[in-house]
C-alpha cells in the first residue's frame, strides 16, 4: 500500500504540466473548437478499493487508477459524463493459497496477509451529471472488460530476503463485467486558463457474477470505491 502512495504522489505531481500539454495538443490535432465550455476533456488519477461479494474472511484491496472523460454539457446543470479508464484494479486481498506446486514453497506463502487477487480491468462509464453550485451528482452504468487475473503471494522470510508468487487466473475468471456507478464531485478550485481540479468519490456496484464456475460462497460481484481528482481542460 506504501508503493501506491508513493505512486499516486508521483502522479500528481507531474499532472499540472500534464494537463497544460495536453490541451495544446489538443488544440493542434482537432483545431480550436476541440474542447469548449459544452464539450472538454480531464485527466484523472486516484485510488480505488474494492471487494468481491461472497469473498468471506477476505479483505478489500486497493490500487492507483487513471482515465480520460469527456464531459458534454447538455443544460446548464445536466452534462453527459463517458470515460474510459484503461487500467482499473478490483479483487480482494488475504486469499488462501492453496499450493504452489512445490510442496517445499507452501509454507513461505502460508500466510494470506501478503496476498491478493488482482482483477485489472479496462472501465467503461457513461454518467449523467447534475450541477449544484460547485457540486455535482452522478449516477449511470459501466461496463469493463478483464484484462488479466492474478493471484498473487508475498512473503519475506527474513529481513533481507522477499519471495514472490504468482499465477495467472484469468480463465477462472469472465471477460466482461457490467453495473451502476453513483458519484459526488466538488469543483475544489475554479478553472483558470483551462486548467481546473475536482474531487470525485465515486461507488460501483457490480451487476453480474464476474466467476466463470459456480462457487460455493455464491455469487461474485465486484464493488468498488474510487477517490479521484480529475483536470479539466477547456480551451
Amino acid at each position: 500500500m506504501r508503493r501506491t502512495f508513493a505512486a499516486l504522489a508521483l502522479l500528481l505531481a507531474l499532472i499540472p504540466a500534464a494537463a497544460r500539454g495536453q490541451s495544446s495538443l489538443v488544440a493542434e490535432i482537432a483545431g480550436d473548437k476541440a474542447a469548449t465550455p459544452k464539450l472538454f476533456f480531464s485527466l484523472e488519477f486516484g485510488l480505488n478499493f474494492s471487494h468481491l461479494t461472497g469473498a468471506v474472511d477476505m479483505r478489500h484491496t486497493g490500487g492507483v487508477s487513471f482515465g480520460l472523460t469527456a464531459t458534454i454539457r447538455l443544460s446548464d446543470r445536466f452534462s453527459l459524463v463517458p470515460e474510459i479508464t484503461p487500467f482499473l484494479r478490483k479483487g480482494v486481498s488475504d486469499i488462501p493459497l492453496g499450493t504452489t506446486g512445490d510442496p517445499g514453497l507452501d509454507p513461505f506463502f502460508a500466510d494470506p496477509a501478503s496476498s491478493e487477487l488482482a482483477l485489472d480491468y479496462v472501465d467503461f462509464p457513461v454518467l449523467v451529471t447534475y450541477r449544484l453550485g460547485r457540486f455535482h451528482l452522478g449516477a449511470g452504468p459501466y461496463v469493463a472488460l478483464l484484462s488479466t487475473a492474478r493471484e498473487i503471494f508475498r512473503s519475506e522470510p527474513t529481513s533481507d530476503q522477499s519471495l514472490r508468487f504468482s499465477r495467472d487466473v484469468t480463465s477462472q475468471y469472465k471477460t466482461t463485467d457490467a453495473g451502476l456507478a453513483v458519484e459526488a464531485s466538488w469543483t475544489m478550485a475554479k478553472p483558470r486558463r483551462g486548467l481546473g481540479l475536482i474531487l470525485h468519490v465515486r461507488y460501483e456496484a457490480g451487476l453480474l457474477n464476474v466467476r466463470a464456475a459456480p462457487s460455493a460462497t455464491g455469487s461474485g460481484r465486484n464493488s468498488v470505491i474510487q477517490v479521484f481528482l480529475s483536470f479539466p481542460f477547456v480551451l
